[in-house]
């Protein structure tokens, strides 16, 4: 798309500009998402999540009516900033779970994520240019020849509306303060909160209280910044890992790299991503059920030092299993650097081997397992709220975090993967290097974090545990006289 704007006429500055399109989203993300969820603590998450998705709709349309780069820099950022729904949904199914479920439940918010991601290129790439692809229907319509791009966005707007009338017709409100019979009457989420705390269930915050929406009353609690800090950090190694998987797989066999086509790697990452979502709905809550939250998600952390230290063995692979005419490089082979940063394909590819697939299968394997963090994080962060009353303002303030993280991670990641392989820094492996250590500051942090809402709930089924035995007992008793 940004290569038909005629932005510029180098091809090697077209990535610059799609990156710019890119990232616009989570900038503006960044700046709005926080206020969302503290909008959503004042008038509802009902109408926040259907005015988000009508946001995406029109932001979406306008997406398919530019027909130059600054136009779609602005639809972009539009939706950007319309875009709350991330905290403001956590914060409806952390209303709507307890201890018992929300194991099932959180995951399910990246089963969706992981479908669309399935859905939404599949829509891109069948409806664009629908005068070459759909010539005696669609192409026909002289608008969509003038808007080559507006079809896919009009069929995305659509499900967004879709999204709307069914969000109107079956989304209950979940705000406590919004559902209780009566304003003096506690929510039951107010009074777990509140047995977390050791007190009694109130009301909720006087009029000389201090604001428990606001960054600073939030902010305080150590436990919600040891799960924040986490949090970027597991931002930064996800976000990275899918810039500098790709530029691995694109980059020549001779520079390190696996050679392979985009849709081979398209095909890879979109099974994987499949696997993945099945371990988040199966895996994922027998784990969370066995283990205390904390020592698994140290346990899961580990996975990504793990996994950054495993990507350089792929190139040693692909090196192993390659036909000697994959690795002559020629006289101009330092330019392939830039070649495998574009997002374009190497200019020599090769059948890959079994053991080239099954080490990429294990890479994915581990990332997919690695995301179950993702999962656990959004608990810890529930766990660790200051109050019913900040639950969206935290998850607002969660997903600004994380927009830090994804804004700045892509720029930062492919630089050091091109700087590494063209001035051969530590042998073409500095970036490995670095990633390895941030995914060790990664697991450190962990140490720092504590789950006082996860200890209520394994004393709340230690003492259940309890009860039942005392009166199976009590019943064997009274059968035995």
């Amino acid at each position: 798309m940004v290569e038909d704007m005629k932005v510029t006429e180098k091809r090697q500055e077209i990535g610059y500009y799609s990156g710019v399109v890119d990232s616009i989203f989570a900038v503006c993300q960044l700046f709005t998402i926080l206020q969302w969820g503290r909008l959503s603590d004042r008038i509802g998450r009902k109408p926040v999540i259907l005015l988000g998705i009508a946001g995406v709709a029109l932001s979406t349309a306008l997406f398919g009516l530019a027909r130059t780069f600054w136009a779609a820099v602005l639809a972009r950022s539009l939706a950007g900033a319309l875009s709350g729904n991330a905290a403001v949904v956590q914060s409806v199914v952390g209303e709507i779970t307890d201890e018992t479920n929300q194991a099932l439940a959180f995951p399910l918010t990246g089963l969706s994520w992981s479908l669309g991601c399935i859905v939404g290129p599949m829509i891109g790439g069948n409806f664009a240019n629908p005068e070459r692809n759909f010539p005696n229907t669609f192409g026909s319509v002289a608008l969509l020849r003038q808007y080559p791009y507006l079809l896919p966005c009009v069929v995305s707007a659509f499900l967004s509306v879709a999204s709307i009338v069914g969000g109107l017709l079956f989304l209950k409100e979940s705000l406590p303060s919004k559902i209780r019979l009566s304003p003096a009457l506690p929510s039951p989420i107010s009074a777990r909160y509140a047995e977390k705390d050791g007190g009694a269930p109130g009301p909720g915050p006087g009029p000389g209280d201090e604001d428990q929406t606001s960054v600073r009353f939030i902010l305080s609690s150590r436990s919600i910044r040891s799960v924040f800090r986490n949090y970027f950090l597991l931002s930064v190694l996800g976000t990275s890992f899918d810039v500098v998987f790709i530029l691995l797989a694109y980059t020549p066999v001779h520079l390190g790299g696996l050679s392979r086509t985009p849709d081979e790697i398209g095909y890879a990452l979109a099974f994987s991503g499949a696997a993945g979502s099945l371990v988040q709905v199966c895996v994922f809550p027998v784990l969370q059920r066995r283990f205390d939250n904390v020592p698994l998600y140290r346990a899961l952390m580990l996975l990504w030092p793990a996994l950054f230290a495993l990507l350089p063995f792929l190139g040693v692979l692909a090196r192993w299993s390659a036909p000697p005419a994959a690795l002559a490089a020629s006289s101009s082979a330092s330019s392939s650097v830039d070649i495998g940063l574009e997002g374009m394909a190497p200019a020599t590819t090769y059948p890959a081997g079994a053991l080239l697939w099954t080490g990429i299968g294990v890479a994915l394997a581990v990332l997919r397992c690695g995301h179950m963090c993702y999962s656990l994080n959004t608990i810890l962060i529930k766990n660790a709220a200051p109050s019913q009353e900040a639950l969206g303002a935290t998850f607002g303030l969660a997903q600004t975090v994380a927009c830090v993280a994804r804004a700045g991670s892509p720029a930062f990641v492919s630089s050091l993967f091109a700087m590494s392989k063209k001035y051969e820094l530590l042998g073409g492996s500095l970036v490995w290097a670095v990633m390895f250590a941030v995914a060790l500051c990664g697991w450190w942090s962990t140490l720092y974090i504590r789950d006082d809402g996860g200890s209520a709930a394994r004393a709340e089924r230690a003492r259940t545990r309890s009860h039942h035995l005392q009166k199976a007992d009590e019943e064997c008793e009274m059968r035995m006289l």
